[in-house]
């Protein structure tokens, strides 16, 4: 099934204390909702004025058939997923989540301490590396949080 304009309007989820239909959303709540269900990839923006982005409404629409097309899947808002018969063990699900846990407290240790210290090594941009990496062990915790939210 080929997302429309119109399904923005008709598919609501929660964000904060209630819900909105996804044309409702902000730019920054849609990205959010989607890196919230795990899902990653590319959003075209465009500049309305200098330091100001936009997500055009017809690009959220692209993105969910991208998403879709790429057998990913978003409860209440997708079909189906691809196979009903994947059983996930929930105790290796909660194990990976608590390493990224404790991996994302190391990571911040490993940016103050960058903070404090300063570039070591003119070969590594190590404050945006140190951000990089959050920003990846962040997408994982997502995906693992979405993943035991279903189970």
């Amino acid at each position: 099934m080929a997302f429309t304009l119109d399904d923005l309007d008709r598919i609501r989820v929660r964000v904060g204390m209630g819900t909105k239909s996804l044309r409702q959303m902000s730019d920054t709540q849609f990205t959010a909702w989607l890196r919230g269900q795990g899902a990653r990839g590319d959003i075209g923006v465009i500049k309305i004025r200098p330091g100001e982005l936009m997500i055009p409404i017809e690009e959220r629409v692209r993105v969910l058939n991208d998403l879709e097309r790429s057998g990913f899947y978003i409860p209440n808002v997708m079909g189906s997923p691809a196979d009903g018969s994947l059983a996930v063990d929930r105790a290796q699900l909660e194990a990976a989540l608590a390493h990224l846990n404790a991996a994302r407290e190391h990571i911040e240790d490993v940016s103050a301490a960058v903070n404090e210290l300063g570039e070591l090594d003119p070969r590594v941009n190590m404050r945006a590396s140190v951000h990089g990496l959050m920003e990846l062990v962040e997408l994982l915790r997502g995906a693992f949080l979405h993943a035991l939210s279903e189970k």
